[in-house]
């Protein structure tokens, strides 16, 4: 079996037929160590057991069009399926999907589905699932915060019960990965229009069947013994705790009351990682803060108002006061050192370079700076942490910042939505590593993320240009290009990339972290007693 990886996987030349063979092909290759990032199995399957994992957000909502945050994609990525998924190391395979084929051209892709795939409801999935899922995310008034991955597709076709074929209107260099999306989750057509809300309870075909959320607490799911994934997943179930307070997270993991987390807080990971019972893992994954100034507010829609504040920030500063050293700063675009993709650019300075960023408000005629403000969410304690790191770095330059914290939910609502503040953060949980995950939701005009309000005819077109190249080298070319102009233009300010931090307990087996953060491995794992 042959993956073609240098030709369709990372959007490499899409100029031949790639056929991928079945799921149990796969899963042998992935059993005996072939597949990048999947070892051999490190003891016997065993059933049972409840995973008890901590988080310190809440989610957005369950409805894989409508989950906007990271944390509804953890929720999601358990209930449903996709069409593809990912390896640790983020290529794509084959998942609801037993084959596919992609044209010649790269402008056709048709997916054979497994037989005998069941929701949780008991309905069979079939191509038409397929298709209604597509087209409701690229319905004009769908809401849909990632109609950059869905953009390119012009025509779903459900040829029969079995396959479905999309039709693009360009090649697509990253569309096997926007398949392994958690918002590309199939979801059930017949249950959806009889008007039943995902948002509240979904429904899926995945490894688990959701069982209850309550606020600031719990979300529970048990195991759907119907996954079409023989044998998987292994545990009986998982608990999702939610503990907003950085402390009792740690607390929690030391004592037992979770046996996983990936949100170890860096100040606890010398503490938590030499723990008796809990085994820690660090991997530069895909976890990059940025501030948001608002460009269509003075004066963050100068430019050289946006660059002052950039130059202002001590980035390591923030990798010491906030992170204990676990994360890197940011020297130049976003895409990380580690991605095929990386510009390699020098144009930040590790620390404040405090001149350069006064000189640029003294030619934005602004020498006396000004006031403005710095709204973070309250439930992430990262960017809690950081913001006084920053108001004194600002400071420094004369942009006088008062800081605000709203909670989640109102974040979203009245800050994230509406774009109603000065100065934001977030960070990006990078859901599929292609290059232009790191990019073109945060970057291109009138996107779900950009909130920012930032618009270039400039920007988008080597977006596109990055995203519809046929070679892998004509790609990296494109985003370094991409990543030159997004310092010029600075719609968003790069901060650090921060390490992810997993503690679990000893007994956890054959868990394999994925640089992008998520858990989709987890129906691999079990516990031993």
């Amino acid at each position: 079996m042959s993956f073609q990886r240098d030709t369709i996987f990372s959007g490499h030349a899409i100029a031949r037929r790639t056929v991928l063979k079945s799921g149990a092909a796969l899963a042998a290759l992935a059993a005996s160590g072939a597949l990048s990032g999947m070892g051999a199995l490190a003891s016997e399957p065993v059933k049972g057991g409840i995973l008890k994992l901590g988080f310190s957000a809440d989610p957005a909502g369950f409805d894989p069009a409508r989950g906007p945050s990271g944390m509804s994609h953890v929720v999601i990525e358990q209930v449903y399926s996709t069409l593809m998924s990912l390896d640790p190391d983020a290529i794509p395979y084959p998942d609801l999907a037993e084959k596919y084929e992609a044209s010649d051209d790269g402008l056709e892709y048709t997916f054979h589905l497994r037989g005998g795939v069941k929701f949780h409801n008991g309905d069979d999935l079939t191509a038409d699932d397929v298709k209604f899922t597509f087209d409701r995310l690229r319905a004009p008034n769908s809401g849909y915060s990632y109609q950059s991955q869905v953009e390119t597709i012009t025509d779903v076709i459900a040829v029969d019960p079995k396959t479905v074929k999309f039709k693009l209107s360009k090649p697509t260099g990253p569309f096997l990965t926007y398949m392994a999306f958690p918002g590309s989750s199939i979801v059930p057509k017949k249950l959806v229009e009889s008007g039943y809300d995902l948002n509240s309870k979904p429904i899926g075909s995945g490894p688990f069947k959701f069982v209850s959320y309550e606020p600031r607490s719990m979300i529970k799911f048990v195991r759907n013994d119907a996954f079409y994934e023989a044998g998987k997943p292994y545990f009986d179930a998982l608990e999702f705790h939610l503990i907003a307070d950085v402390t009792a997270l740690t607390n929690a993991i030391i004592s037992g009351t979770i046996n996983f987390s990936n949100e170890i807080p860096p100040k606890d990971w010398q503490t938590v990682s030499s723990t008796p019972g809990l085994k820690g893992l660090t991997l530069e994954g895909s976890r990059y803060y940025w501030l948001l100034p608002n460009n269509t507010e003075k004066p963050m829609d100068n430019p050289k108002v946006r660059q002052a504040i950039a130059h202002a920030i001590d980035r390591s500063a923030i990798v010491t006061g906030t992170f204990y050293g676990q994360a890197v700063p940011f020297k130049g675009g976003v895409i990380p050192q580690w991605n095929w993709a990386y510009a390699d650019i020098d144009y930040f300075s590790p620390t404040a370079n405090v001149e350069k960023a006064k000189a640029l408000l003294a030619e934005a005629g602004l020498s006396n700076g000004f006031d403005t403000t710095i709204t973070m969410a309250s439930s992430f304690p990262a960017m809690v942490s950081m913001a006084p790191i920053i108001q004194a770095n600002l400071a420094a330059v004369g942009i006088r910042a008062t800081i605000k914290t709203v909670e989640i939910p109102r974040y979203w609502d009245e800050v994230w939505g509406p774009s109603k503040f000065d100065i934001t953060a977030m960070y990006w949980v990078s859901p599929l590593a292609d290059p232009d995950d790191f990019v073109y939701n945060n970057y291109a005009c009138h996107t779900g993320i950009n909130v920012q309000k930032s618009c270039s005819d400039e920007m988008d077109a080597l977006l596109l240009k990055a995203k519809t190249a046929t070679t892998k080298e004509a790609r990296k070319a494109a985003y370094h290009e991409q990543q030159m102009l997004s310092l010029e233009q600075m719609p968003i300010v790069p901060l650090v990339n921060s390490f992810i931090l997993t503690a679990h307990t000893d007994k956890l087996q054959n868990y394999k972290p994925m640089r992008t953060g998520f858990l989709k491995t987890l129906k691999d794992s079990w516990l031993t007693t």
